[in-house]
């Protein structure tokens, strides 16, 4: 199928990834049908877009005027088979439940457009996992998209064994459409680009945590105030080809001895999920998430981050493209 023949979207799954899945889909520009078994959660989903598209105005990122027009493309619907009947771009953003998603994809199959690219916002599974039964395989794909959807502008475009090269390139021009950064998986593995090099980082603070090192607050001030700070503007291999390859060689030969290469469960992490601690759903984790703590409520702490976001996509992002 061609991009040109994508006139409407849907999304299945309304929580956290989904609303802001379709959110990004409306800024672009499309309809968007957006499905979910829970009534409530799709009446949550709406309020939270339309918050959050006040917000981008706000920023602006989007004129004012474009919150109604964008919630006026907006359909909420617990019938999957309304949902995605005209959709000729479907992305499920369900729990990761790898036999929900095969019923799923199932089931969508025999309601959708023959054509319809099915795509999934899966973040561990693989498409040869969870597409196994859909006879246009051709038509899969993964788009990973990051929390929150609705501002971070990378999603990883994942070739399955099977998606088509016309696939991948619908896809990676749709998404270039909604002003997102599409990047290009060409070989299916777990945790794809992004979760495996967070993974190995995570890895390693979590180390350093355990032996007393540094606590929470100095290690989160270090990754952001440096790390953080210049991977916004310049990537890894980048920053190898700025201090000098033949220097990184050097480092890499010295640390890599030294740093943690464990494959068991940090003990931080366990000793936290023993607790009950879920971090910021249940309140706690390496921070403290009440009112009257210094972090704030958990609703506090999405705000802030949230607007730190907007303006770092509005200055990195928006405005370099507005130059360009």
């Amino acid at each position: 199928m061609k991009f040109e023949d994508i006139r409407r979207v849907s999304v299945l799954g309304a929580g956290i990834m989904g609303h802001g899945i379709a959110q990004s889909f409306l800024m672009g520009g499309y309809p968007v049908s957006l499905f979910d078994v829970d009534r409530s959660v799709l009446d949550r989903a709406a309020a939270l877009i339309e918050q959050n598209l006040k917000l981008f105005a706000q920023f602006d990122l989007i004129d004012g005027a474009a919150v109604n027009a964008c919630l006026n493309r907006l359909t909420t619907t617990p019938d999957l088979k309304r949902c995605v009947a005209e959709s000729r771009f479907i992305t499920e953003a369900a729990p990761e439940d790898l036999a929900l998603k095969r019923r799923l994809f199932s089931e969508v199959e025999t309601y959708c457009p023959e054509d319809a690219i099915l795509a999934s916002n899966t973040s561990s599974l693989t498409m040869a996992d969870m597409g196994s039964a859909v006879r246009n395989r051709a038509g899969l794909v993964v788009t990973h998209w990051f929390n929150p959807p609705h501002i971070v502008p990378a999603v990883e475009v994942v070739r399955s064994k099977w998606t088509s090269e016309q696939t991948m390139d619908t896809t990676y021009r749709l998404l270039t459409k909604l002003g997102k950064l599409p990047v290009r998986v060409d070989r299916e593995l777990p945790g794809f680009i992004v979760n495996r090099i967070q993974m190995a980082l995570i890895r390693e603070v979590l180390s350093l945590y355990d032996q007393g090192v540094a606590g929470a607050e100095d290690i989160d001030r270090a990754v952001k105030g440096s790390l953080g700070f210049r991977l916004a503007s310049i990537g890894p291999l980048q920053t190898v080809d700025m201090g000098g390859v033949g220097l990184w060689l050097k480092v890499y030969e010295h640390l890599t001895p030294l740093i943690e290469s464990s494959t068991e469960p940090p003990a931080a992490l366990l000793r936290l999920a023993g607790q009950g601690h879920q971090g910021i759903k249940t309140g706690k984790g390496f921070y403290d998430y009440t009112a009257e703590n210094a972090h704030g409520s958990p609703n506090d702490v999405v705000r802030r981050r949230d607007r730190e976001l907007l303006n770092r996509l509005r200055n990195l992002y928006w405005k370099a493209e507005t130059e360009e």
